[in-house]
């Protein structure tokens, strides 16, 4: 069997972290071009990789390149177009989150790849940490009962000395900012452990001004995105849930958190994990504190040195969404995947937040 050939719009640090290495590690990958704005970027990485071409021009590389699939790693507001180009060519995509800048453009994503025989998939990479597939478990085995409140939480720093890059500008990024960064990934771990999705948000949006947040009308920069975003959510099976990311939440030496805890009718789960590794814990009303063991995963140690791995330790594995990408092309499904569909009904939980933010400053 020959190899699918695949091509990579966008040639950033993540880009190298998270997509070059696994496609470089599949068996039955060829990595055969790569793209990116003014072409230097792309040239270094295509040295590291042996990327045989490079391109500053995706719609040439995918005239030019007999591709069978692309990646698109780029800023938010390029994805839709990137993606429509890739789908009219016949092209299988994965894409970057979020899925768009706003729900009508995920939409016609959505749309044109479900018309399509192509397999579409969104990076949403947290489904597959250990801890993550655990939760899942438990909460399908009815180990704390029916789950009535729960709370996610998903911080960074990197926000801290201003906005960080495009992804801190409405223009490029969304006015959502972390919302779309690393609140994307929240949602869509919620509405994947809980097997359920949001049907109503009350949210609020900050930004940071003069070492103060404040909220939208008294921001002075127009094109700054938000630095802080809460909202309360409520699922379809009544399950009410409390959101908080944000980019500017000092960490120590954590540098990113992920927090979930769950609240049953039986007992409570709680799931922490950072650079400095993961704990998974449950109680039953009335007992102690368990610690559960997770394969795959480093525990959790407070003095220990903070590291990429112990907080994504199946980056390089074939749980990683890129590789199971491939594997679906091939036709090999034994591992769910994040499609197109999943990443339209998140943009539409962010989109809400935002409209319900904004109306709050507006009454």
């Amino acid at each position: 069997m020959s190899k699918l050939k695949i091509g990579v719009v966008g040639a950033s640090w993540f880009a190298d972290l998270w997509y070059l290495p696994v496609l470089q590690m599949h068996p039955d990958v060829t990595l055969s071009a790569i793209c990116s704005r003014t072409g230097e970027s792309a040239k270094r990485l295509a040295e590291k990789y042996n990327i045989e071409n490079v391109y500053i021009d995706y719609k040439e590389m995918f005239e030019k390149e007999n591709l069978d699939g692309v990646c698109i790693v780029t800023p938010n507001d390029s994805h839709k177009d990137i993606t429509l180009a890739a789908i009219e060519k016949g092209l299988h995509v994965i894409c970057e989150k979020p899925l768009a800048l706003n729900a009508v453009e995920a939409e016609e994503m959505e749309k044109a790849a479900r018309a399509s025989s192509v397999v579409h998939a969104i990076n949403f990479t947290y489904r597959e940490h250990p801890g993550i597939q655990k939760l899942l478990e438990l909460i399908k085995d009815g180990l704390i009962g029916n789950i009535h409140e729960a709370f996610f939480e998903y911080t960074g720093d990197y926000g801290l000395n201003g906005p960080p890059g495009w992804r801190g500008t409405i223009s490029t990024g969304g006015i959502g900012g972390v919302l779309q960064d690393l609140g994307s990934h929240l949602i869509d771990v919620a509405q994947y452990i809980l097997q359920d999705e949001i049907i109503t948000v009350h949210g609020s949006l900050s930004f940071m001004e003069d070492d103060r947040l404040v909220n939208v009308s008294k921001k002075q920069s127009k094109d700054q995105a938000a630095d802080s975003v809460s909202f309360t959510a409520h699922f379809s099976n009544l399950v009410r849930a409390s959101f908080y990311t944000s980019w500017v939440a000092p960490q120590g030496n954590k540098h990113q958190t992920i927090d979930i805890k769950l609240y049953g009718s039986k007992g409570s789960i709680h799931l922490l994990t950072c650079e400095l590794g993961t704990s998974l814990r449950y109680a039953m009303k009335g007992e102690e504190w368990r610690e559960i063991s997770l394969e795959g995963a480093t525990p959790l140690k407070w003095d220990e040195k903070p590291s990429e791995e112990k907080f994504r330790p199946w980056r390089i594995t074939n749980r990683n969404e890129v590789w199971k990408w491939v594997d679906h092309i091939l036709g090999r499904k034994d591992r769910e995947l994040a499609t197109f569909t999943s990443g339209l009904s998140v943009q539409r939980v962010i989109d809400e937040v935002i409209v319900s933010a904004e109306k709050k400053i507006n009454e």
